[in-house]
């Protein structure tokens, strides 16, 4: 064992975790880590302030603990990333008393070094909070490069961490903008919270500083400046910017940031009408380089983008495949977060596609992840409730269906864009014709389509107003009479018409909620009448339709 000095040891003793008492345990890393009586490190500290040394030591610990964050980053996205995440998470106490020390000394250049080091360990181990309170503090001992005027981005073709500080010009003005990025990306599905003028005012500066192809947006933290775009509602600039990045990449060589992009583009196109099979080829050549790097996290995503491209268009096989191969590699890594998503994932494929023991399977794992409450993502959560309540829906169970649906409005109000509150207004309103209240129903979805007739639906979920258009006329075919039923061919022509070009799988309630709302208006009408009003309904759009609900 290499000698140690005890004053270094002193100063360690004051930084543990835990000092209400003496145990050991394992370490990460193999060794011994050790809780102490706090009257221990509090005795340390004394003698290290009457000696007059304990700033130089501490100082010596938050360098050492920089480095080591700062070494351990670029290896997180390797081979050898589930050796040094479960370093960083034993020695993550420590790292903290690093990040306190240097913003009490309001030491912004070491400060910076270590948010942007350990901004990839906390997003894989899932401490999107701490990165978020961590990021806003330190961006504040700094100016903040988003303000007006906004100075543009020059290009940087190496990491801002990839030596220790003190950091040149250009590489501090990046920094500055890359922990404020940092605690954009962790909001954590409070969206609501990007509303204010401040808030707006930063993405506004953010889109403003980057451009397209810059080498900085290829990686993280620059490639979140594409969140910024997502929350400004600049959609157009979406396909430009993803594509831009990919090229960049191959043109410097980028391995692990290409395929980080391809996933990236994989599933927002898949998102996007006409380019479902380029996400698969995407997904594709993400998984290959990921593979080959190691990256089992990076493997992970590519292998879910590819299943939801293949669940978009029905292939629930083929699906179910990708999601039980990434949660391997999940497991594999300790991503207790990505798991709990992607097995939601699954279980939504089991439930859609599977038979009834497939499907009793898919509910079984919907309702596990829903009990795991705070412990599960917002994503998750969100996704579990809304399949789980179908779920019910389809089998009967209206009333545990509306129970989920109404505690997701509940958290939506508080954290998420009205899209979502509308999105959960449509599914009760689903279960109100289930329930045989089409007149409920018909107010319910109103205020739905009022939501989700946003710019932001274009890109998050474009078929969501589309399907409520269709639950509308079920609402109209059912309440009866000539001008409702006029009304509800219409808007099943509408739905036929705008849902073509979106690409996406039918459910089993719209098939059966288009095939029962035809149906019945045949028959009051009868086929010449109901023909021309569903060629009434083809040629409008999504606005026009939504007024004749």
């Amino acid at each position: 064992m290499s000698p140690v000095d005890p004053r270094d040891v002193a100063a360690l003793l004051g930084s543990l975790v835990d000092k209400s008492l003496v145990v050991a345990a394992p370490g990460g890393d193999g060794g011994m880590r050790y809780r102490l009586l706090e009257t221990v490190g509090e005795y340390a500290a004394e003698r290290l302030d009457e000696a007059g040394e304990r700033g130089a030591v501490e100082g010596r610990h938050l360098v050492a603990y920089r480095e080591l964050a700062r070494t351990a980053d670029p290896l997180l996205r390797g081979s050898a990333q589930r050796e040094w995440l479960d370093r960083l998470e034993t020695e993550h106490e420590n790292l903290r008393t690093a990040l306190r020390r240097a913003v009490a000394a309001r030491d912004e250049q070491e400060a910076l070094c270590l948010v942007l080091s350990l901004g990839w360990f906390w997003h894989l181990r899932g401490h999107r909070v701490e990165a978020r309170q961590w990021g806003v503090a330190v961006a504040r001992l700094g100016p903040n490069p988003f303000d007006p005027p906004v100075a543009p981005a020059a290009p940087l073709y190496e990491s801002c961490t990839a030596a220790p500080p003190p950091m040149a010009p250009e590489v501090l003005a990046e920094a500055r903008r890359g922990v404020r990025l940092f605690a954009l990306a962790n909001v954590e599905g409070d969206v609501r919270s990007m509303a204010s003028d401040e808030a707006q005012r930063e993405l506004e500066g953010i889109v403003s500083a980057y451009r397209p192809g810059l080498p900085q947006t290829c990686r993280v933290p620059g490639l979140m400046w594409f969140f910024a775009v997502i929350l400004k509602c600049d959609f157009d600039r979406l396909a430009e910017i993803v594509d831009a990045s990919v090229r960049t990449c191959r043109e410097l060589g980028y391995a692990w940031e290409l395929a980080f992009n391809l996933q990236l583009r994989s599933k927002v196109m898949n998102e996007r009408s006409g380019r479902d099979r380029g996400a698969t080829t995407d997904a594709d050549e993400s998984l290959e380089i990921f593979t080959g790097l190691g990256d089992a996290w990076g493997a992970a995503e590519a292998l879910s983008g590819r299943g939801e491209a293949r669940e978009q268009r029905g292939e629930g096989a083929a699906a179910a495949d990708d999601y039980r191969a990434a949660i391997r590699y999940a497991e594999k890594l300790g991503a207790h977060a990505q798991v709990l998503l992607l097995r939601a994932r699954l279980a939504g494929v089991f439930v859609e596609f599977g038979d009834e023991e497939e499907a009793a399977e898919g509910e079984r794992i919907l309702s596990e992840v829903v009990e795991r409450g705070s412990h599960v993502s917002a994503e998750a959560l969100s996704y579990a409730r809304l399949h789980l309540a179908q779920r019910y829906g389809m089998t009967g169970r209206t009333a545990e269906a509306r129970a989920h649906l109404l505690k997701l409005h509940g958290e939506f109000g508080v954290r998420a864009l009205g899209l979502f509150q509308g999105v959960a207004e449509g599914m009760l309103a689903w279960l109100d014709l289930v329930e045989g209240r089409p007149g409920n129903a018909l107010v319910t979805v109103r205020g739905a389509l009022a939501k989700t007739n946003e710019r932001v639906t274009e890109l998050v979920a474009p078929f969501v107003p589309v399907t409520q258009l269709l639950t509308a006329a079920e609402a109209l075919g059912v309440l009866g009479g000539a001008e409702r039923m006029k009304a509800a061919a219409r808007l099943v022509g509408a739905y036929d018409a705008l849902r073509e070009p979106l690409h996406y799988r039918v459910s089993v309630p719209e098939r059966t909620g288009r095939a029962h709302t035809e149906a019945a208006a045949r028959a009051l009408l009868g086929d010449a009448a109901y023909e021309r009003a569903y060629a009434e309904g083809g040629g409008l759009t999504l606005k026009e339709a939504t007024a004749l609900v």
